[in-house]
């Protein structure tokens, strides 16, 4: 079993037809040497990017993996749209990805990652072996509209310098635990965007704009979930606002093989850059 260190991948854009245009969505391909096991397709959170899961996808990679980290569109290094983005349009990114399908294919999604793919599973009927939410929040209510708060008001920031940017970001760190310095300095590296007035987290305020319609909206993915034919790993951090037990615990009368690791540390979300982390997804991914 092989240690994650530093790599590259390949990168690819892929032209995702919209209405009336064509977007570019930027993917990170990390090919193993050989046959893959298996397509391990990773879904970043709300203002994330492919590049959170550098060190994940590295290590996975390594042994025997083929991995797939897109920016979707109005993040990190993909088209920013302006306006527009909705379920359908991050639908249309996910059917893109289908390229690179295997025969075998397994999903992780970290907090909005996460929905968006269990919506597009529900949508599209398509298939998964293995699936692994990370930080998703199930059910909807205030403690999901304070994070879309929060990010509402990140999503306006704009820094007068990288370095500026690179110092918000540094005051970060303590929500993701113990990083090695390496793996967060490339971390911060890909949330920073260039930009006419300066320097912005890279993802467009945007997609924020239909957060306010989406305020008091309570929801429930368990249900979805439920009745998607995939074995579950659900991973939360050790001071998780988003764990509801009592919600697992009924959809597990239902589906009794829902798996739950709900004391992660460190990270919240727990941040898949450490190495107890990469192993705790190999495993499952690797299990029978």
């Amino acid at each position: 079993m092989d240690s994650a260190g530093s790599a590259e991948a390949l990168t690819q854009e892929i032209l995702i037809r919209l209405d009336d245009r064509y977007a570019a969505m930027f993917v990170r391909i990390w090919q193993p040497s050989g046959t893959p096991r298996a397509t391990v397709f990773c879904l970043h959170g709300f203002t994330g990017n492919g590049a959170d899961f550098d060190y994940l996808a590295t290590f996975l990679c390594r042994n025997g993996f083929l991995v797939i980290c897109p920016d979707l569109l109005g993040r990190g290094r993909s088209a920013y749209l302006g306006s527009g983005y909705d379920i359908n349009v991050y639908s249309k990114c996910l059917r893109a990805l289908g390229e690179f399908a295997g025969t075998e294919n397994h999903f992780i999604g970290t907090s909005w990652g996460g929905t968006i793919l269990l919506l597009f599973l529900q949508m599209t009927r398509s298939k998964a072996s293995k699936i692994i939410l990370n930080e998703v929040p199930m059910l909807g209510g205030p403690r999901v509209d304070a994070m879309r708060n929060q990010v509402l008001k990140e999503s306006a920031l704009a820094f007068p310098t990288r370095a500026a940017a690179k110092d918000y970001l540094n005051g970060t760190r303590g929500v993701m635990g113990q990083v090695e310095d390496a793996v967060f300095n490339r971390y911060v590296d890909n949330r920073i965007a260039a930009g006419p007035d300066g320097f912005r987290l890279a993802y467009d305020p945007a997609t924020t704009d239909n957060f306010g319609a989406l305020a008091g909206r309570e929801y429930d993915l368990f249900p979805i979930a439920a009745k998607i034919d995939a074995r579950f790993l659900l991973i939360y951090g050790r001071d998780s606002e988003f764990i509801d037990r009592q919600a697992i615990a009924r959809t597990r009368l239902t589906r009794p093989d829902l798996w739950l690791t709900d004391n992660v540390d460190p990270g919240n979300p727990p941040s898949l850059m450490t190495m107890d982390q990469a192993l705790l997804v190999l495993g499952f991914l690797s299990a029978v």
